[in-house]
């Protein structure tokens, strides 16, 4: 191999070693960062991925139920762990993202099967996300059931 054709190749490496991670580290949208974020966490409850849930939730989180229970992160957990509370399936409808700044809202609707309990119910859901360094954390839920059709 010629001098020449060595040179042509370390200079091809070095362009491809350094546009490779350059084409990579294109960020997401900031509604597609919250949107996986919610993925995440949707997943983490079916899952009992407590670690997950704890890196999500921020430590000030509200969490009211379609009951009308408030919780604190602390005491959302706790049933969590406990097992009170076991998600078995969540599947949702289409929802919608609103971005404010660093405060993302997300609304929408999602059929919930706890294990344990007899049907699966509909729930409309808001929810609020902040953005805390790189991260997007869930700080307010509140949701409504869904009344049956009749």
């Amino acid at each position: 191999m010629s001098r020449v054709t060595r040179l042509l190749f370390v200079l091809l490496a070095a362009v491809v070693g350094v546009a490779g991670p350059a084409r990579h580290a294109v960020a997401q949208s900031p509604e597609a960062d919250v949107r996986a974020t919610e993925d995440r966490r949707i997943k983490a409850l079916i899952d009992d991925d407590f670690a997950t849930l704890e890196a999500i939730f921020a430590d000030d989180l509200t969490y009211t139920h379609s009951n009308s229970v408030l919780d604190t992160k602390a005491a959302y957990m706790a049933g969590l762990r406990s097992g009170k509370s076991k998600y078995e399936a969540i599947d949702r409808k289409p929802s919608t993202v609103r971005l404010y700044g660093d405060t993302a809202i997300i609304t929408g609707d999602a059929q919930i099967k706890l294990r344990g309990q007899p049907a699966a119910f509909w729930l409309r859901y808001t929810l609020i996300y902040v953005k805390q360094g790189a991260a997007w954390k869930a700080v307010a839920w509140q949701s409504t059931r869904i009344p049956e059709a009749k």
